[in-house]
């Protein structure tokens, strides 16, 4: 991947499979370290804060869980951000989701990230008081970190 990259990890690792992208991002961070192109943080946040982590970057990859209800808990996505619908105008800032706030960025002409990819992993519970992954999430990070790692082209 040519360019500067941010690989956000979002997530909150006190309700379970919710914390999912702040593991991930931990272990992708290990094997990034030396990588003058890319950069690794972790947040619990959405909304104007996210887009104020993508600005002057190249490339973004967002790692977060999904729950569809419609899918097994363990399947991984991988999305390109206009997968993820049209944008839509809730009512303050800390209400907008992904696709919103890229949009958003964009038509503020801020240095948005070219290219955005996210993966995530349909996950089963993100409302149990746990800092533990569900026995589905779990066994499915790996396989996760390792798309994320040759996306970017680092060896694992």
């Amino acid at each position: 991947m040519k360019g500067r990259t941010i690989v956000i990890g979002l997530g909150n690792t006190i309700l379970s499979d919710d914390g999912l992208g702040i593991y991930a991002s931990r272990h992708i961070a290990e094997r990034c370290k030396g990588s003058a192109d890319i950069d690794v943080v972790e947040a619990s946040l959405g909304g104007v804060g996210l887009l104020d982590l993508m600005i002057g970057y190249e490339n973004a990859i967002i790692v977060d869980a999904v729950f569809t209800s419609k899918n097994k808990p363990g399947l991984i996505y991988q999305l390109d951000v206009d997968d993820l619908g049209d944008p839509s105008y809730p009512s303050g800032p800390h209400f907008l989701d992904v696709r919103t706030s890229v949009e958003l960025g964009r038509r503020l002409g801020l240095a948005m990230p070219k290219k955005i990819k996210i993966f995530a992993i349909e996950i089963k519970d993100n409302t149990t008081f746990s800092e533990k992954l569900t026995q589905e999430v779990a066994k499915a990070l790996p396989f996760l970190t390792q798309q994320v790692l040759e996306f970017l082209k680092v060896d694992s």
